[in-house]
């Protein structure tokens, strides 16, 4: 199993829009899960304490993302990042 990536989601959002990028022209849901694991992927890249909070609402987007692309061949993502011990420097 894999970590979401920016690489999978654009693979995913491709997918959904027929290549054409158009992410307005999705039903709700589906602009909501691709904006929410965006997001996610963006505070993980920043180093945000807060993604261990985030963790679970990003895995059920995916999981979202997942079955509106029917892939079974792209993996679910990994447990939650370890938190850095208290005081530690990121």
């Amino acid at each position: 199993m894999e970590v979401p990536t920016r690489a999978r989601l654009e693979h995913f959002t491709e997918a959904l829009t027929a290549g054409t990028g158009a992410v307005e022209g999705l039903p709700p849901q589906l602009r909501y899960a691709i904006a929410g694991v965006s997001a996610y992927l963006a505070a993980v890249e920043e180093g945000a304490p807060a993604t261990g909070h985030l963790h679970g609402n990003a895995v059920a987007l995916w999981e979202t993302l997942r079955a509106a692309v029917g892939s079974a061949a792209v993996p679910a993502p990994l447990p939650p990042p370890r938190s850095a011990p208290a005081g530690a420097a990121r």
